[in-house]
């Protein structure tokens, strides 16, 4: 069944914006729960990037795809760095090709021998390391588009009212600013693929949104998730959930933030908890 619903052509259909919304949420639950179909969406998604660069794509497949993929400045400063590597690629290939057939083969040595002195090697190995550098960072930043989007997706007001499969809960108490308690711990598995945070709220200021940042202790892995609602339980609960799949060994510190009606950060509380496996 998965199988029927994940084709390729219904995939970039997807992407685009084309499906109706209870194909689409059929689509988004896939994506959250199951790591094949996440994979799969990540590598149509990747193909649909490749057209738009080679500009392959109708006029209203572009038009979606901007809609979707062009919003932000980030975003077409990766799309304009990514096009311009390809063009730069095409115009070398070409470039090489230019030296006539008719040429002898002394004469063919002495027009590469022209064209390529030994200094320009150690030019063109820089530029190669850069293309490959460029390419590592486009695609870092397009896993963490991927994961964010993720994340924005599994904590909507509408998802946090559904219990899914394979979920495991745990309760954070805030931390002190001196506390050495390293928080709880959370030991990784194959039957868990989402643990649901509860964060008390103690402070006395109350907000009717909260902004997580969630950060890997030593590490550069940062995410930020907002938007987030409180619940009335006695406290406040600001519940937060997150794909297993993102969480390295480690220790992990929450900084939770309120957010007034203009948009601005307010208190904040800190809270703790440890990746085993």
């Amino acid at each position: 069944m998965k199988e029927e619903i994940l084709t390729d052509a219904v995939l970039r259909e997807f992407l685009l914006g084309k499906l109706d919304d209870e194909e689409a949420a059929r689509i988004e639950s896939l994506f959250l729960t199951d790591s094949e179909a996440r994979e799969k969406v990540l590598v149509i998604e990747q193909e649909l990037i490749e057209d738009y660069i080679e500009d392959s794509l109708t006029t209203d497949d572009r038009e979606k795809f901007l809609l979707r993929y062009g919003q932000t400045a980030a975003q077409l400063q990766q799309l304009r760095i990514t096009k311009a590597i390809k063009d730069w690629a095409l115009r070398e290939s070409a470039r090489e090709q230019t030296v006539p057939v008719e040429l002898s083969s002394w004469s063919r040595l002495r027009a590469r021998l022209r064209l390529k002195p030994v200094f320009v090697i150690p030019i063109a190995v820089t530029a190669m390391i850069a293309i490959v550098c460029v390419a590592v960072w486009l695609n870092g930043r397009m896993k963490r588009a991927a994961i964010e989007q993720e994340l924005a997706q599994l904590n909507t007001p509408s998802n946090l009212r559904e219990v899914p499969p394979q979920m495991i809960s745990m309760e954070l108490p805030p931390i002190a600013v001196r506390s050495l308690e390293p928080g709880k711990n959370f030991t990784k598995s194959a039957d868990i693929q989402t643990v649901e945070l509860r964060l008390p709220w103690i402070q006395k200021e109350r907000y009717s949104t909260y902004q997580a940042e969630v950060r890997h202790v030593g590490g550069d892995e940062s995410f930020t998730i907002p938007n987030l609602q409180p619940e009335k339980d006695g406290l406040s609960i600001i519940r937060l959930r997150l794909p297993a799949h993102i969480l390295s060994r480690g220790q992990y510190q929450i900084r939770l933030s309120g957010i007034d009606s203009g948009g601005v950060a307010g208190t904040t509380a800190e809270y703790a908890f440890s990746v085993d496996g």
